[in-house]
C-alpha cells in the first residue's frame, strides 16, 4: 500500500495554497492523459469503434441510396439522411468503450490506487467521463469526414455546426455517464457487454436513424419519443442537413435533461461503489 501511495506522490499539492478545485482538476488531468494515451496507442480500440459505423455508411447507406426516393426523406440522398444515425451509433460505441476503461481499471486494481492517491475521489469519475467524451467526439468527427467523402451533402451554417456539436456533446455525456455507472455496477466484462450491447442496437433501430419517424408504426413511434437517440439524430439532422421532424431546441433541451440524469446516476453509483 505504501508503494502505491508513493507512485502518486507527484500528485500531492505542492503548497497549502492549492485549493480543492485545483487538486480536482490536476488529479483529473493525470488520469485523463493516461486514458487518452492508452486510447491513442491501442489500434484495436480505435479501429474497432470506427469499423462498424463505416461499414454501415459504406454498405447500407450507399446500397439503399437508389432504393429510397429523396421525396420520402425530405429531399436528402439516403447517405445524408443516415449520417446523423451513423454518428449516434459511433457515439454509443464510444460510450461502451469508455465504460470498459473504468471497468478494466476496477478489475485490475488500478481503481484502488486512485482511491489511495492524494487526489479528490471525484477526479476519478471526472477524468473517466472527460476522456470518454473527447474520444467519442474525435471518432464522430472522423465519421462525418468519411461520410462527406462517400457523398453526404452538408446543408448547414456556423450556428448549425455549433448546435450540432451541442447536441452531440449532450448525447455523448449521457451515454458515457450511463456506461460508467453500469461499469461500476458490473462484476465482469462479460456481464457489462451483455447489458450494454443489448441496449446499443435497440437504441439505434428504435429511433429515426435509418428511417423517418413518420413511417414508423404507432407503437414504435411512441418508443422512439422516449429514446434519447431520437433527439440526437433529429437534432444533428436538422443542424447539419436542414431536415428533420422535431424542433431543434426541443432536441437540445431533452438531451440536456438526459445528460443531467445520467450524470446524477453515475455520481450516485460511484459514491456507492467507493
Amino acid at each position: 500500500m505504501q508503494q502505491q501511495v508513493q507512485r502518486w506522490d507527484h500528485l500531492a499539492p505542492s503548497s497549502p495554497v492549492v485549493g480543492q478545485g485545483g487538486e480536482l482538476w490536476r488529479g483529473s488531468w493525470v488520469i485523463f492523459t493516461r486514458h487518452f494515451y492508452k486510447f491513442l496507442h491501442n489500434g484495436q480500440e480505435v479501429g474497432g469503434t470506427l469499423a462498424a459505423p463505416l461499414l454501415l455508411a459504406a454498405t447500407f447507406g450507399l446500397g439503399m441510396d437508389r432504393l429510397v426516393t429523396p421525396t420520402a426523406i425530405d429531399g436528402l440522398n439516403y447517405l445524408s439522411f443516415i449520417t446523423p444515425g451513423v454518428i449516434a451509433f459511433t457515439a454509443l460505441s464510444g460510450a461502451i468503450n469508455a465504460g470498459m476503461t473504468i471497468l478494466e481499471e476496477k478489475i485490475r486494481g488500478l481503481m484502488k490506487e486512485y482511491l489511495v492517491a492524494p487526489i479528490p475521489r471525484a477526479s476519478i469519475l471526472l477524468a473517466a467521463t472527460g476522456s470518454g467524451l473527447v474520444k467519442s467526439l474525435v471518432q464522430s468527427l472522423l465519421i462525418i469526414a468519411v461520410t462527406i467523402l462517400f457523398g453526404a451533402r452538408l446543408q448547414t451554417s456556423p450556428l448549425g455546426v455549433v448546435l450540432a456539436g451541442l447536441v452531440l456533446t449532450a448525447f455523448i455525456v449521457s451515454g458515457v455517464s450511463f456506461a460508467n455507472a453500469m461499469a461500476l455496477r458490473s462484476k465482469s466484462i462479460g456481464g457489462y457487454h451483455t447489458i450494454l450491447f443489448l441496449l446499443n442496437l435497440p437504441l439505434l433501430f428504435l429511433s429515426p436513424a435509418l428511417y423517418p419517424l413518420a413511417t414508423m408504426p404507432g407503437w414504435m413511434r411512441i418508443v422512439a419519443y422516449l429514446n434519447p437517440t431520437t433527439y440526437a439524430v433529429e437534432g444533428m439532422r436538422i443542424a447539419l442537413f436542414g431536415s428533420g421532424s422535431l424542433n431543434l431546441w426541443l432536441c437540445v433541451v431533452v438531451l440536456a435533461i438526459f445528460a443531467l440524469l445520467s450524470t446524477w446516476f453515475s455520481v450516485r453509483t460511484f459514491k456507492q461503489a467507493v
